[in-house]
């Protein structure tokens, strides 16, 4: 039987090569020989479906040896998940009828060369970050890898941590974007637009260089946690702080008020990213404005800013309600 068999071969296999089993069991209910690898081997040589051999070579060959086929593959799929996750959140607000913040600043209607430069090269740096992530977590001892060593403590209780110790220093190099001498070079690019609203695709519009260094640290926070701290974190944890930071960060530029309030604090509201892109001197924290409230860089929304009916975004075409098309050149003939 299936169970036998990987309990026959767990002694032989390490806790990661243990979990490309399991996934290979359960999602394709396929044979398991005495020796695993001499199944996947066998699964890859006789034209079995790809999903099988690539979890084969996945638990052969391990994080460090990646072939590029698969690499591809888990690129692509990176990329369809992104897209995914972005359109959720442009719908989600819909779909929960949630309130829509009022637009005060200058929406960016249109997005030029450089922009959709930007967007694109940001969207392609995911792709080796996920990879350098994982192979962190693959070599990190205190980064748990075993289905069964899954707990609450080690999967669910380093998200709230995470997010701290990530803002923390998030807040800093922020506040460092904003300085005078180095604001026009990098940070300067992402607050031409005023009022967001395309979710994710405007949250990436920025500098290469600020998306690198905001996109690291979120390993150096893992880091720091794993490493520096010495506490233990499950795999598993990873979709759930990765897909919560993908929605808060979307939602910071989208039109949705979204907040996350427990027992009566206030730990998330987009509308406090909304202030800061009217009003850069403030609100520097990207998932929770904690450690402006430290600093004294918080500014909360006030309601009774002025509203410029012009600004306003037309809910069809995702544009301003009085843009007009840039007039383009005639052609000479």
């Amino acid at each position: 039987c299936h169970m036998g068999a990987m309990k026959a071969a767990a002694h032989s296999l390490t806790e990661r090569q243990m979990v490309f089993l399991i996934m290979n069991t359960i999602l394709f209910q396929k044979n398991v020989a005495a020796d695993p690898t001499e199944a996947f081997t066998k699964g890859a040589t006789t034209g079995e479906s790809f999903l099988v051999a690539f979890f084969g070579r996945m638990q052969e060959n391990g994080v460090d040896n990646i072939e590029l086929p698969d690499f591809i593959f888990c690129s692509f799929i990176l990329m369809c998940a992104f897209e995914l996750l972005n359109f959720g959140v442009k719908r989600s607000g819909y779909i929960f009828n949630a309130k829509l913040i009022p637009v005060r600043g200058k929406h960016l209607d249109d997005f030029s060369v450089v922009d959709l430069t930007f967007i694109s090269l940001n969207k392609l740096a995911t792709i080796p970050f996920v990879y350098f992530l994982i192979k962190y977590m693959y070599h990190e001892p205190n980064a748990l890898w075993s289905l069964q060593k899954a707990t609450l403590v080690n999967v669910l209780l380093p998200i709230v941590p995470f997010f701290i110790i990530y803002d923390f220093f998030y807040t800093l190099l922020h506040w460092a974007l904003h300085i005078q001498a180095i604001y026009g070079f990098i940070h300067k690019h992402h607050h031409r637009q005023k009022a967001p609203s395309r979710a994710n695709t405007d949250a990436v519009n920025v500098h290469p260089i600020e998306f690198f260094l905001g996109e690291y640290n979120h390993l150096f926070a893992i880091f720091i946690y794993t490493h520096i701290l010495g506490l233990e974190v499950h795999v598993l944890m990873l979709p759930f702080i990765f897909t919560m930071a993908a929605f808060m960060t979307g939602f910071n530029h989208t039109r949705f008020d979204s907040k996350i309030i427990v027992k009566g604090v206030t730990l998330y509201d987009s509308k406090w990213h909304d202030v800061h892109h009217r009003i850069p001197q403030s609100n520097y924290g990207q998932y929770t404005n904690f450690w402006d409230m430290c600093f004294g860089t918080f500014r909360a929304y006030d309601p009774n800013d002025r509203v410029n009916p012009k600004n306003q975004l037309d809910p069809k075409t995702g544009k301003s309600l009085g843009y007009e098309a840039p007039e383009r050149i005639p052609k000479s003939e």
